[in-house]
């Protein structure tokens, strides 16, 4: 999407549906609504420039690619293949249905689902924020939602920039709150230029010598597109992968992988009793000569009644001892990225250490980041540019994004049991203190992820896009 296209200024008074979100929930919700034909006032909000959908797609440079085969990336529940039906129209014959593709392209087939949307209500483009309020086209706007207050038939927004918007209803795809960068206890005495909390800014990778050294926090999906990021703009220095786990995902089926059958029961005892029944799954299939990833994929119709049916400190118990290894088997990466990350490390160019960062201190080749080593000892790592890939935050309770603190605060939403994300009903509709749905406000993504734990992917978003843009087509006609 054209960057222009999101301004700040002043935001139309009502709207039936606010949107709040430029991802793929966001947008998809948009295009869902045009496509039946709803004849809605739509705003969407978003608080950052995007040039696509989302910082998982609109972030990323050509050569990212998905984690989701092709064949399941489609925009809308009705035709999840439609993403591979759109390469293969576009570009015939390049990629398979199980082929992980650069996300750039996905992000040029999001373009595509939200013109044909606009297309379908007779308009080419978005209106321009400042353009009749009247129009049946969205309201595109660069602004920070700060408060919502559901009253009666409406929900009241109050924005940073001090506008006010009434909507019938608002539809919440913010994704998860940003987490502060391990280092900001610390970094006093070191040049900010030096830091990039954040790995997706422009300046994030700009100025660093081709020969530097680089130490990333985090060893996940994001540390791996960094680094290929890195060396495709020609850096040849030593990159030091810092993180607690010490570990890189693990790689995806070569192929088509047989999902492994699971007693729901047996996954419903518990955490311990999960692991035990999901590791003699992937060693039955290793034994039939079959991927042990089909352990892992065999779960996915599973994941969220099993998590909702375990105890709060079974769900504890998951997150404390086994979460590591949960994000490595099954938030997987494609293996030509792996296989490139273990050729720079039998190089010496890549080094994985298991730790945390203890202190930054300014040095000759500009900061000297000192790890605590998961054997207890301290390793001093020297850094041109310290680079923080270590994740969203893991909790909401005491966040500082204004929006969700507000609505904790107002009680219109409460936390999940363990406060990693808000508390819906199996609508999507946040829950607030006195434990009743707030009828007009609806939640979709990572911030479900306490009630339901699989929360970030295409296929479980776009399932509750479609879940949440039908209830709100059904609140509103009765308005």
């Amino acid at each position: 999407m054209d960057t222009a296209l999101w301004k700040a200024g002043s935001l139309p008074r009502e709207c039936d549906l606010a949107i709040v979100g430029g991802g793929f929930g966001g947008l998809t919700a948009m295009a869902r609504a045009l496509q039946q034909r709803r004849r809605w006032r739509i705003l969407v909000v978003e608080r950052y420039p995007r040039s696509g959908p989302g910082i998982a797609y609109g972030g990323c440079d050509s050569h990212h690619l998905l984690n989701v085969p092709a064949s399941r990336m489609g925009a809308f529940p009705e035709d999840p293949a439609a993403f591979h039906a759109w390469l293969e129209r576009t570009q015939p014959g390049r990629f398979a249905p199980s082929d992980f593709v650069p996300r750039a392209l996905f992000a040029a087939y999001m373009d595509e689902v939200v013109g044909d949307a606009l297309a379908s209500v007779g308009g080419s483009a978005p209106a321009a924020v400042g353009a009749s309020a009247r129009l049946p086209l969205p309201t595109f706007a660069q602004h920070v939602l700060v408060r919502a207050e559901p009253i009666k038939r409406h929900v009241d927004l109050l924005f940073g920039s001090g506008d006010a918007v009434r909507a019938g209803a608002l539809l919440m795809a913010p994704g998860l709150p940003a987490a502060r960068a391990p280092w900001h206890a610390f970094d006093e005495e070191v040049p900010l230029g030096l830091l990039a909390p954040d790995p997706w800014a422009a300046s994030a990778l700009q100025g660093i010598a081709p020969d530097a050294p680089v130490v990333i926090v985090g060893s996940g999906l994001t540390a791996i597109d960094i680094v290929s990021a890195l060396r495709r703009r020609g850096h040849s220095g030593r990159i030091t992968l810092l993180s607690r786990s010490g570990r890189l995902p693990l790689p995806h089926a070569d192929g088509a992988a047989t999902n492994a059958e699971y007693d729901r029961a047996l996954l419903a005892r518990g955490a311990r009793e999960a692991l035990r029944t999901v590791r003699k799954a992937a060693k039955e299939l290793r034994a039939r000569n079959l991927p042990w990833q089909g352990a892992l994929d065999g779960l996915r119709a599973l994941t969220t009644p099993v998590w909702s049916s375990w105890s709060t400190k079974e769900r504890m118990r998951f997150m404390t001892h086994l979460r590591p290894l949960w994000e490595i088997h099954r938030h997987r990466a494609p293996r030509v990225l792996l296989d490139d990350l273990a050729a720079q490390q039998r190089s010496g160019s890549l080094v994985i250490l298991q730790g945390s960062v203890r202190s930054l201190r300014c040095g000759p080749q500009g900061v000297i980041v000192t790890a605590n080593s998961g054997s207890g000892l301290r390793t001093d790592l020297p850094a041109a540019r310290v680079i923080n890939c270590a994740g969203p935050a893991q909790g909401v309770r005491n966040t500082v994004d204004p929006l969700i603190s507000s609505l904790l605060q107002s009680g219109v939403a409460t936390t999940d049991d363990l406060g990693i994300g808000l508390h819906t009903d199996v609508d999507g509709r946040l829950v607030g203190k006195e434990g009743k749905a707030q009828e007009r406000i609806y939640l979709v993504g990572a911030l479900r992820r306490g009630d339901l734990w699989e929360s970030t992917a295409v296929p479980e978003l776009r399932m509750q896009v479609a879940k949440a843009v039908d209830g709100i087509a059904a609140l509103l006609s009765q308005t």
